[in-house]
């Protein structure tokens, strides 16, 4: 049975990291963990090396980031010298992890753990938009406020560090197969996580003091009559000592209700099990000495953490060595040749080129047999926009999570592509997330991150005959959607049929705002007479200029409104509002609604033309059923 406590060289070696620049960025990681959390490093001591260097390597980087964004240096100590040291890194990590490789020894380690492990960089994207908010101080006012803030910070690190653990227990490292295969874990994660979100809150008060900041909710300090402006100054009050109380006794409760999720290695359990019993001991340090949380973070006690610890590392050593680590890490792909695009902008480019050059399928019938209406070309729009709304409330009427509503979606998203393509229909522009979406839960926001670039990617590999595209705002989109959508547009942009056009991270007053605000900058650098602008003008600077007039905006879920939906192109729709809720929409759907819209009178302001009779409606159509 070997020693778990073995020197970092040792480590190192047993987990292939040989080059000494790798390992330098990794050890790096590893002085950072020990240095700023003792409860981290002590758990990390239980895993075997492979796992213990990613571990290091993702809270060394998580730490590095942080300290950009709390602990200046004290010439760029201001909010401006923050934010661009912070947005200098990200940027770095994006094109070293384009690249392949790391230029800074931290960011080099993390993207080998990521490369090796196939971690989601999309996780990481979502803790650094927050702590982008965070450089310029952050107050919470509810409870509510509080727990997005921590899940959106804390539980994207959670789902990758759970998803190393989980491969010891055979499952795959992608949080949202990890969700969906063990269905416990997230909730129970979720719960863990506030809890030591909370402790961490009280442990680190002092130093948050001292940056001018009070991490707890205003609705807690109001509870028990405690004033910002006492802690801001340090000043012990009975008040102060109710709130600890209550604050340990809530986290308490939640770290004592977390189960640990079920199919885990025995000694992952262990290494989880200690974890848990480490942070009681905080709480109790912070509760037995309520005042001096305003002046310094509490030590754990010598004898009670080693009373954990060994004990601990004897099991975690026994379980190691009865039940070997399963799974292997692979090593990430060796550098590219001298001259070649590097790192994965190589095999991007050459996916891209072989899909614009695979053949075209016509889309599969669906399984009832049902065949499109036949309308005279007149009849048909050219343009339909839908809305696709009702994913939640369908699956919390089954009993289902909201996140299967948003997986049931994608499937109809891809039948009724399938059915625009059998009809004739030129374009086709889906509504896949706001602007004002970010406001959702976090397990609800990741899995739209993945259904919304796997809805797309299925478009790409089903070679149908359709050209992607999208319409939307970068900021806040993790790095690797904007990656694939980019892929994808790439990748069918010689495809002539339908353009399918996916609106992610759009707001309708967002993009008039942009457009706006370019054409003002061109007319003030002389390219563009403000007296000659016009309607086309104008247009020409919107996400997707050459997006033609919407003819018929379609709406699922029951409401009746276009949510800042396409309002520039969609001024003279049709407007067709459905009761169904998208998960039960299908290529169906939109027929009936394209047939309605055939019905109607358009006038644009002028004498109404004689509707067009569909052909179907006077007996000429193929049934549908």
């Amino acid at each position: 049975m070997r020693p778990l406590t073995m020197p970092p060289s040792h480590v190192y070696r047993r987990s292939g990291i040989h080059d000494a620049s790798l390992r330098r960025g990794y050890e790096a990681c590893r002085r950072a963990t020990q240095a700023t959390d003792e409860v981290e490093y002590a758990v990390s001591l239980l895993l075997p090396p492979p796992l213990r260097t990613a571990v290091w390597a993702l809270w060394g980087a998580v730490r590095a980031v942080d300290d950009l964004a709390d602990a200046p240096g004290a010439a760029e100590g201001t909010g401006p010298g923050r934010a661009a040291r912070l947005e200098a890194w990200i940027s770095a990590f994006d094109a070293d992890l384009r690249a392949g490789r790391g230029s800074d020894p931290v960011r080099q380690a993390l993207i080998h753990t990521m490369l090796t492990w196939n971690l989601p960089p999309g996780c990481l994207h979502t803790l650094f938009e927050e702590l982008r908010q965070d450089v310029h101080g952050r107050q919470f006012a509810t409870w509510q406020e509080w727990r997005r803030y921590s899940s959106l910070v804390n539980t994207p690190i959670a789902f990758c560090a759970g998803s190393l653990l989980m491969r010891t227990a055979g499952l795959s490292a992608d949080p949202e197969t990890i969700a969906t295969s063990v269905p416990d874990v997230a909730p129970a994660w979720q719960t863990a996580v506030d809890a030591i979100f909370l402790t961490d809150a009280l442990v680190d008060l002092s130093d948050d003091l001292g940056r001018g900041h009070v991490p707890l909710p205003q609705e807690a300090l109001d509870e028990v009559g405690v004033h910002r402006a006492d802690l801001l100054a340090r000043r012990t009050t009975p008040a102060f000592e109710e709130l600890v109380r209550r604050l340990t006794d809530r986290a308490r409760h939640r770290l004592d209700h977390t189960p640990l999720p079920p199919a885990l290695h025995p000694a992952v359990a262990v290494a989880l099990g200690t974890y848990t019993d480490l942070y009681r001991l905080r709480l109790k340090a912070a509760a037995d000495t309520p005042a001096a949380l305003l002046h310094r973070r509490p030590a754990l006690p010598r004898n009670a953490r080693l009373r954990l610890l060994l004990p601990a590392r004897t099991k975690a050593a026994l379980a190691w060595a009865l039940f070997p680590f399963p799974v292997q890490p692979c090593p990430p792909p060796p550098p590219p040749a001298a001259g070649a695009p590097e790192g994965p902008d190589r095999a991007k480019e050459t996916d891209a080129r072989t899909a614009r050059h695979r053949a075209i399928t016509p889309p599969p019938p669906h399984p009832s047999g049902a065949r499109p209406p036949r309308l005279p070309p007149e009849a048909m729009p050219r343009h339909v926009a839908i809305v696709m709304d009702g994913n939640g409330r369908w699956a919390t009427a089954r009993g289902l999570p909201r996140t299967d509503g948003h997986r049931a979606g994608t499937d109809a998203l891809i039948d009724v592509v399938h059915g625009a393509l059998e009809i004739g229909l030129t374009h086709l522009t889906v509504y896949a997330f706001s602007t004002e979406n970010w406001k959702r839960p976090a397990d609800e926001l990741h899995t739209l991150m993945y259904e919304i670039p796997k809805a797309m990617r299925r478009v790409v590999d089903e070679t149908l005959d359709v050209r992607l595209r999208w319409a939307g705002l970068r900021s806040r989109l993790p790095a690797d959607v904007i990656e694939q959508l980019l892929q994808n547009e790439q990748a069918t942009r010689d495809r002539t049929g339908l353009v399918l056009t996916a609106c992610v991270n759009y707001g309708g007053r967002a993009e008039i705002t942009a457009a706006a605000a370019r054409l003002a900058r061109e007319a003030a650098a002389g390219r563009t007479d403000p007296a000659s602008v016009s309607e086309h003008t104008f247009a020409r600077f919107l996400h997707v200029p050459e997006l033609p007039d919407v003819d018929l905006l379609l709406r699922t879920g029951g409401d009746q409104r276009t949510s800042n939906f396409l309002p520039w192109q969609a001024t003279y729709a049709e407007l067709l509002f459905l009761g169904t809720p998208w998960p039960e929409a299908d290529r169906r759907t939109l027929w009936d609604a394209i047939e309605q819209y055939a019905r109607r009178t358009r006038r644009y302001g002028s004498v109404p033309r004689v509707p067009a009779q569909p052909a179907s409606l006077s007996g000429q159509g193929a049934p549908r059923t």
